[in-house]
């Protein structure tokens, strides 16, 4: 340092106290020693070294590791609720028909003299099912109705007197296609009422 900048130090310490007392510890200091300063310079480069690797050992903390499992459980939730959507809307509905029937049924049927064909459900069943299938065609009359079984299945049917062409295609597709029989000759008298 020069006289001068010597010289102005002490001008300026003489009104700041905090300068004053800086200069005083420094005269009372003998010197510092350079291998301590040295040493000390060591051990504050290994300490920044060492909370460096700390950092990054602790890369994946508790705290990204609590917020990458929130994440990813928002996102299978999100993913969830998607596909359930999807599948529920792209479902095809099954509706189906229920049929409230009289209790006076429209048709009544029995079993001819000469035949021994007797389907599968029973006579009540046979019954049931024909007025439902017959509910809407406008028939009336006494109908006999002749077929012969193989396999349990109707063949040859004949109905007489074939005067309405839908009760006749509507009673053979019934017999033939949605009744399993037992035996081998069928004849049937069917009652229609109104």
């Amino acid at each position: 340092m020069s006289k001068e900048e010597m010289y102005e130090m002490e001008r300026e310490a003489l009104n700041d106290p905090f300068l004053q007392d800086a200069i005083d510890g420094y005269k009372l200091q003998q010197g510092v020693d350079s291998n301590q300063l040295s040493i000390l310079q060591q051990r504050l480069a290994r300490k920044i070294a060492a909370k460096a690797e700390d950092k990054k050992q602790r890369f994946y903390s508790w705290h990204r590791l609590t917020i990458a499992m929130a994440a990813a459980v928002l996102f299978l939730v999100a993913c969830s609720l998607i596909m359930f959507k999807y599948i529920t809307n792209h479902k095809t509905e099954k509706n189906t028909e229920v049929i409230l029937m009289d209790q006076n049924m429209k048709v009544q049927s029995n079993i001819l003299d000469n035949a021994n064909a007797v389907p599968v459900g029973g006579w009540e069943k046979f019954n049931e099912e024909l007025n439902s299938e017959l509910r809407d065609i406008n028939a009336t009359g006494r109908f006999q109705v002749y077929f012969n079984l193989k396999d349990g299945k109707p063949q040859d049917i004949q109905i007489s007197p074939a005067n309405n062409q839908e009760f006749v295609q509507v009673l053979s597709s019934f017999i033939e296609q949605k009744i399993r029989w037992t035996g081998e000759k069928g004849g049937i008298v069917i009652d229609v009422q109104e």
